[in-house]
């Protein structure tokens, strides 16, 4: 399957990576510098686990030509940079196949403006990290010696065809696990309604997941906004709560909730692939807080702990 990783930051840079040393035909699009610098050292990753530097020649262009013909475009953007390369998407009438790997708030109708239904799914990476430099610093795994987190995917009408399958496949040749999931759309409206409440509590801590790990108070404020956020989506008849750890704000005591996230906060994955991203990615963070208020509006419920952290995303 003949790919390309369109967007060469940490989890483009990571995917690309892993697919090269698998032995599999894969591409990375970079822009400006990065592009320079990928063409002439190749892509660099340093695992944050184990200090690990690694280094590969992987192909490199800079832009995505109308007439390059590709099995599958993994586009591994921000979320508020998509709407800018979906007029590049769709004029290529060569690439079979698109995946866009990363937030969404709203659903599938903006990218149904310039690209086919029965070209497109949808997905979420299981890295995390950013970039110092050129150099990509990364996480993929929660503990030190644990598995990989993997990959989610769907498509937009939940059944799994046979580029599913095949996609599937493509990754975990190279020892990437993926999840298949019939409601996408669900499954990435809840990962906002957890992930939004983080970058304004991450922020509301002064960006330091030390002192969130440390603050009761600003835990159980986020603790509470994640679970406005379920009860949202819930009114709006996204009944099934996933991922599954979303769970958590329901089935426990609060207290109970508190002590979770402060293990959670202060791990290394915390630092590395959730604070290390927001500090890149404030633009989308911002973004994401202001669609998932789009489906607030549409609901009864009231949200204080959701404005709360919102208004901190600077």
């Amino acid at each position: 399957m003949k790919t390309l990783i369109y967007g060469a930051g940490p989890i483009g840079s990571l995917y690309a990576y892993l697919l090269h040393e698998a032995g599999k035909d894969v591409t990375i699009l970079a822009r400006n510098k990065q592009f320079d610098f990928i063409k002439e050292n190749g892509v660099v990753l340093i695992n944050e686990f184990t200090g690990e530097k690694v280094t590969a020649k992987v192909k490199v262009v800079d832009r995505l030509e109308e007439k390059d013909a590709y099995d599958l475009v993994v586009v591994a953007i921000r979320k508020n940079k998509v709407l800018s390369v979906l007029p590049i998407l769709s004029q290529n009438k060569n690439v079979k196949n698109i995946l866009f790997m990363g937030n969404n708030t709203l659903g599938f109708d903006d990218y149904l403006k310039f690209l086919l239904k029965e070209k497109i799914l949808f997905g979420f990476p299981g890295a995390g990290g950013g970039r110092k430099e050129h150099v990509v610093h990364y996480i993929d795994r929660e503990k030190p010696n644990g598995k990989r987190m993997p990959i989610t995917i769907g498509e937009m009408d939940g059944e799994i065809k046979d580029r599913t399958r095949q996609i599937k496949s493509l990754f975990e040749s190279a020892n990437v696990p993926v999840d298949v999931v019939k409601d996408i759309d669900g499954w990435l409206k809840y990962h906002v309604a957890f992930v939004s409440p983080i970058g304004g509590a991450l922020f509301m801590c002064s960006g330091n997941f030390s002192k969130l790990a440390k603050s009761k108070n600003s835990l159980r404020i986020f603790i509470r906004a994640c679970k406005e956020g379920g009860n949202v989506l819930k009114e709006l008849d996204y009944t099934k709560r996933q991922p599954f750890r979303f769970n958590l704000f329901y089935w426990f005591p609060e207290w109970i909730t508190i002590k979770i996230f402060q293990g959670f906060f202060s791990s290394k994955f915390a630092e590395i692939g959730l604070a290390l991203h927001a500090e890149a990615a404030i633009d989308e963070l911002k973004e994401l807080a202001n669609e998932f208020k789009t489906l607030i509006d549409k609901t009864s419920i009231k949200t204080p702990n959701i404005d709360k952290l919102s208004s901190f995303i600077p």
